[in-house]
């Protein structure tokens, strides 16, 4: 991601968290009835945070200007951001970004032993481009024959969007697709100088209306987990609660595992699916 890029959705999202909060939530006494608009005004937002006018203004323009972390912190209080929120901010204001790992995509025959032996529990491993490379039987029951998917269809936020078979299957569809966009825009801002989360950007935005809808809400977490409900013909409903673990600081892959939620049948209904 190039800065002007950057600057653009630092300008967006401080617009949206400006939008989002009313005068009343950031302790302002005004007379809203003949407001134009539903949020805070530019203005407010630069009295409450101390900061003048003109220098808010030229960040909600994308302008290109240093902003001090005492600035971010006002700023963190006015709009009331949550962690994550701060975060995001912070990455975007400062142009940090994490380490680039480097490239392998060559998974550890020892951390397929890992997947294989997992039985009953759905698990595959992604890079940090969110591309699945190994997953262990139950996985490919569940989500389709991916040796033979195009490598674009490999990828979970691709999958999530754009290959029907999978996002049929997701009852809780609209649950998981927001938790996976607003961890996306948290991982899309880390790694901003990667021409590849650019690109698969690009083309989500240009084809999915769901993706642009969820986009622009402007939401981000730094949490991928959650419930995920999957419905198959051959076996029902199954419910899940789905982690992903980080496999080592150094490596660029994680693995995602799907725990049947307890009580659920869901366990019982898989080893059904594996005899």
């Amino acid at each position: 991601m190039n800065d002007e890029r950057r600057r653009k959705q630092l300008a967006d999202f401080l617009r949206s968290r400006r939008l989002r909060l009313s005068p009343r939530e950031a302790g302002l006494l005004v007379e809203t009835s003949r407001r134009r608009i539903t949020g805070l005004r530019r203005e407010e937002v630069a009295s409450l945070s101390g900061i003048s006018l003109p220098w808010y203004t030229a960040l909600e323009q994308g302008r290109d200007i240093h902003v001090s972390e005492q600035v971010l912190e006002s700023l963190v209080r006015t709009l009331r951001l949550s962690s994550d929120e701060r975060n995001h901010l912070f990455v975007l204001a400062n142009h940090s970004s994490l380490p680039q790992p480097k490239a392998d995509d060559s998974v550890p025959t020892s951390l397929q032993r890992i997947l294989d032996r997992m039985g009953t529990y759905p698990a595959y491993i992604i890079d940090r481009h969110w591309n699945v490379l190994a997953w262990n039987r139950i996985s490919g029951t569940l989500c389709g024959d991916l040796n033979r998917a195009p490598e674009l269809e490999r990828n979970m936020l691709w999958r999530v969007f754009e290959v029907e078979d999978n996002k049929s299957r997701i009852v809780n569809w609209e649950n998981v697709s927001s938790t996976m966009v607003a961890f996306f825009r948290n991982r899309f801002a880390l790694y901003m100088n990667d021409s590849w989360f650019q690109e698969l950007f690009d083309k989500l935005y240009d084809r999915s209306e769901e993706f642009r809808t969820l986009w622009d809400r402007q939401d981000v977490s730094g949490i991928l987990e959650g419930e995920q409900i999957i419905h198959l013909p051959e076996a029902g409903q199954l419910t899940f609660r789905y982690h992903t673990f980080t496999i080592s600081e150094s490596s660029a892959f994680a693995m995602r595992v799907f725990t049947p939620l307890e009580n659920s049948g869901t366990e019982e209904q898989l080893e059904e699916l594996l005899k």
